[in-house]
């Protein structure tokens, strides 16, 4: 490639907000000349016309017959010619790759064209050393024990039927079949077959509760409800009654959990909520130290790895979410928004409190780390490919690791007060 650009003389900075940088570049007539020439003789080796062989085609008739594509060719070039030498001026460490934009072209006379970096954040870390937070710590009462057991009885509880001729009461679920009218004519699909009914609770279809309550197996009742706007006439039939039957804490139960005694239930169940309680205590506490390393050191970060961060934590949130919570995807963004720049803004904070401190990762606590992975798979396929994708992201966990390892440095440097909460 012939062209050369001079910075300073054919290239100038015009702008700067934060981590974008705009470089006005123009092409002369005489560099323009020789990026053209340039663009024919590449275009020469690919096209092709009725009579010509590819790479016989004369340069004047595809500069004739291609203004477009010579157009492109010209811009790459001379693109081409201006990126080391803004890269070499100004010192820029891109993040993403660079944007044209502007373009004026104006065929054997001049181009104009404007490109757009934008770079990683340049910042001196600072106030990462002796961070005050509160590690609020909550011892687990009998009661929560207590709470905490009856919700498992709560949930392994099952039905049973209700003894013969026992009429509906608060305590009872009923099946029930019910008609809908209107104005005497039944609704279309407004027959419902085996509906279970709380009647301690209320109902979609108000009254419907109260009016089969006192009413024994196979009897009917009929009521009249509003639905919608509507005033609707329903006619319900109980099929079954049943009650709500929570296992009690007795022998059975604690075989199921895998204990002999109450006492050795409580002590476990305490354990749990205890392991609970401390890893919520110390997301917290984590979440104080990430604040404070924002706050001190604020900076602006790449728009387009704003948007590529948001656009993964909107992917994991569609896989993980039922489709029945799914906002626009646009909506979405906008809300994950902040997500993503708390996350860039501590991923780039912890990058350079690592490089300041001297923290890495070496390769034998990266080989530990595989080792780890390698002991809780079983098959030698599941370690081979286990061994292959940990070789891909090879440098993604080295710098997980090197990010934990910071992290653990402003934690041991922080003033953590315990308080009882």
């Amino acid at each position: 490639m012939n062209i050369t650009l001079a910075f300073g003389d054919k290239i100038k900075k015009i702008k700067q907000e934060g981590c974008v940088h705009v470089f006005a570049v123009n092409v002369d007539s005489a560099a323009l000349a020789e990026a053209s020439q340039d663009a024919l003789v590449r275009l020469q080796s690919v096209v092709s016309l009725p009579g010509f062989r590819v790479g016989k085609v004369p340069l004047a008739m595809i500069r004739e017959q291609f203004p477009s594509m010579v157009k492109d060719e010209v811009l790459d070039i001379s693109a081409k010619a201006a990126l080391p030498e803004i890269l070499k001026g100004s010192q820029i460490n891109p993040v993403v790759a660079p944007l044209l934009k502007n373009v004026n072209y104006e065929a054997g006379k001049a181009l104009y064209f404007e490109i757009q970096f934008e770079s990683s954040p340049a910042i001196e870390p600072k106030g990462y050393e002796k961070i005050a937070a509160t590690r609020k710590v909550h011892k687990i009462t009998d009661a929560e024990v207590e709470k905490y057991i009856n919700q498992v009885r709560e949930y392994n509880a099952y039905l049973k039927p209700a003894a013969e001729g026992e009429a509906a009461s608060k305590s009872h679920f009923a099946i029930v079949d019910y008609d809908t009218f209107e104005n005497g004519t039944p609704v279309p699909d407004g027959a419902v077959k085996g509906e279970i009914v709380d009647l301690s609770s209320p109902q979609t279809i108000a009254g419907l509760a109260d009016a089969v309550m006192g009413a024994k197996r196979g009897e009917s009742r009929e009521f009249d409800a509003p639905f919608g706007d509507k005033k609707m006439h329903f006619k319900v039939t109980v099929v079954e009654l049943k009650m709500k039957v929570v296992p009690e804490l007795d022998e059975n139960f604690l075989k199921e959990a895998g204990v002999k005694t109450t006492d050795e239930l409580k002590a476990n169940v305490r354990k749990m909520l205890e392991q609970g309680s401390a890893e919520k205590t110390e997301k917290d506490m984590l979440g104080q130290l990430e604040d404070a390393l924002i706050k001190n050191n604020p900076i602006t970060l790449p728009p387009t790895l704003v948007k590529e961060e948001a656009q993964e934590l909107l992917e994991l949130f569609k896989k993980r979410a039922p489709a029945e919570q799914h906002m626009p995807d646009e909506a979405l963004l906008e809300r994950l928004k902040p997500v993503a720049e708390r996350n860039l803004s501590l991923t780039y904070i912890l990058h350079h409190i690592a490089k300041k401190e001297s923290i890495q990762a070496t390769d034998s606590e990266l080989n530990a780390e595989l080792e780890k992975v390698m002991a809780r798979l079983n098959t030698e396929e599941e370690k081979t490919k286990g061994r292959e994708l940990f070789e891909k992201r090879k440098e993604y966990i080295r710098a997980s690791m090197v990010e934990n390892k910071t992290m653990a440095l402003v934690k041991d440097k922080a003033v953590i007060k315990e308080e009882n909460n």
